[in-house]
C-alpha cells in the first residue's frame, strides 16, 4: 500500500492526532458537565473518522467507492453538537429513544449510496456536468450526499444558536457572577462552523468551472483541527453550570427602581400556586432583612442556591420572589446591592487608600467589566468619576 501524503493528508492527519489526544480527554477527565463533555467527545471522534477516511480517499484512489459510504457521518456532525448544547445549557434535559431520529438520516444516505452503486452516468441523482471534459462521475454521484450534509449541519448549527437565545437569562436567574457561564465561545464556535460551511459551498459553486486539489472535501477535513484549537481552548475550562431546574425563569428585564420603593403587593402573576401571596411577601421581607444584615452580595461567586439555603427556603421560591417583587434577576438584584456598597465605599474617606478596583472587589464583583457596566447603568458615571465628585 502506497501513500503520496498528499498536503491536505499531513495538515488533517495534524488535527486528527491532536483531535483524538482532546476526545480522549473530554470522555475520561472528571471536570464540568461529564456527560455533557462525553457527547463532545463524541462529536471530535465522528469528525476525526470522517478525517481519516478523507485522508484514505486521497491517498487510496484505486478503492473510492468503498470510502465514500463512511462520508454518510457527517449527517452526525449536526445532532451530535445539537445535543451537546442541549445538555450543557438545560442540566434537566434526558435522552428519549424518540431523539434516534436525529440519526436516521446518516443511515438514509448510507443505503443510498449502496443502492447507487455501481455508479450509473444516467442516474437522475447525479450532479449536473457543465463542462463536458474532467467531469467526475464519482464527485457527481456524491450531490445528494453533500446537500444533505450541508443542510444538516447548516440547520443544526442554528438550531443549537436559538437554544442559547433563553440561556443568558437563564444564567441571570441562578448566578450573581456570570463570567465563564454564558457561554459565548459556543457561538464562536458555531459561527465558525458555519463559516466553513460557506466557504464548502463556495468551492461546490467553484467546481462547477474549475477541477483542481481544492475541494469542499478538503475544506470539511480540516474541521478536526479548528475543532480541537477551540474547544482545546473553552471546552475543557467550561465548568458545570448549575441553573434552577424547577422552571425557566421568567423573562423580565432589570428595573431601575430603588428596591426600598418596590411596593409590597406587586404582580402575582409570577408566583406559583405552591406560594401564596402571603408566603410571598414574607419571603421578601425576609430576602431584605437578610441582605441588609448579612450582606451576602459581598460573596463573590454567590448563587441562588447559596442564598436559599442561607434562607431555608426553596431555590424557585426565592426566583419567583424577586422576579415578582423587584422586577429583576437573580443577577440584577445582587448587583444592584454591590453598586450600593461601592459607591458608599468610594464616598467613604477612610477607603481613600483603596483603587477603584479594589473598591468593587471589596463590593462582591469579580471582574472590572461588570463592575463598570452596572455602576455606570445605576448611577450614570464610572467609578472614578464618582468618587472624584464627592471627594471635590
Amino acid at each position: 500500500m502506497e501513500f503520496s501524503l498528499h498536503i491536505f493528508s499531513l495538515i488533517t492527519l495534524f488535527g486528527i492526532s491532536t483531535g483524538l489526544l482532546l476526545a480522549l480527554q473530554l470522555w475520561v477527565l472528571p471536570w464540568g458537565n461529564q456527560k455533557a463533555n462525553r457527547l463532545l467527545s463524541l462529536h471530535l471522534a465522528n469528525y476525526i473518522v470522517l478525517a481519516v477516511t478523507f485522508v484514505l480517499h486521497l491517498e487510496r484512489t484505486d478503492r473510492l467507492s468503498d470510502y465514500h459510504a463512511i462520508f454518510s457521518l457527517q449527517l452526525l456532525v449536526g445532532p451530535l453538537f445539537y445535543f451537546y448544547v442541549q445538555r450543557l445549557t438545560y442540566p434537566e434535559f434526558q435522552w428519549r429513544w424518540s431523539h434516534l431520529w436525529h440519526l436516521a438520516p446518516a443511515l438514509l444516505m448510507t443505503l443510498l449510496w449502496q443502492w447507487q452503486l455501481p455508479l450509473n452516468p444516467d442516474s437522475v441523482l447525479k450532479q449536473p456536468c457543465l463542462q463536458a471534459s474532467d467531469c467526475d462521475l464519482l464527485y457527481r454521484s456524491r450531490f445528494i450526499h453533500r446537500l444533505a450534509a450541508y443542510i444538516s449541519m447548516t440547520l443544526y448549527a442554528l438550531a443549537s444558536l436559538w437554544i442559547l437565545r433563553p440561556h443568558l437569562q437563564r444564567v441571570k436567574a441562578a448566578y450573581s457572577t456570570i463570567e465563564g457561564v454564558t457561554l459565548h465561545w459556543l457561538k464562536i464556535l458555531i459561527g465558525c462552523k458555519l463559516l466553513t460551511l460557506v466557504i464548502a459551498v463556495g468551492l461546490e459553486v467553484r467546481a462547477l468551472h474549475i477541477h483542481d486539489e481544492w475541494t469542499p472535501a478538503s475544506v470539511m477535513s480540516m474541521s478536526p483541527l479548528i475543532l480541537t484549537l477551540l474547544v482545546g481552548w473553552f471546552g475543557l475550562q467550561q465548568r458545570k453550570i448549575q441553573l434552577n431546574e424547577s422552571r425557566d425563569p421568567s423573562d423580565s428585564s432589570a428595573s431601575n427602581t430603588p428596591l426600598q420603593q418596590i411596593p409590597a403587593n406587586a404582580e402575582k402573576k409570577y408566583l406559583t400556586s405552591s406560594l401564596s401571596a402571603d408566603k410571598a411577601e414574607a419571603i421578601w421581607q425576609q430576602l431584605r432583612d437578610t441582605m441588609a444584615q448579612q450582606q451576602p452580595y459581598l460573596e463573590t461567586g454567590l448563587k441562588i442556591a447559596d442564598l436559599a439555603q442561607l434562607m431555608d427556603i426553596p431555590s424557585h421560591h426565592l426566583s419567583e420572589v424577586i422576579n415578582s417583587f423587584a422586577g429583576q434577576t437573580f443577577y440584577d438584584f445582587i448587583n444592584h446591592y454591590r453598586v450600593d456598597e461601592a459607591s458608599r465605599l468610594l464616598q467613604d474617606p477612610t477607603q481613600r487608600h483603596l483603587s477603584v478596583t479594589d473598591i468593587g472587589l471589596q463590593a462582591g464583583f469579580n471582574s472590572n467589566s461588570t463592575y463598570f457596566a452596572h455602576f455606570k447603568k445605576r448611577l450614570k458615571q464610572t467609578p472614578r468619576q464618582y468618587r472624584q465628585q464627592h471627594q471635590a
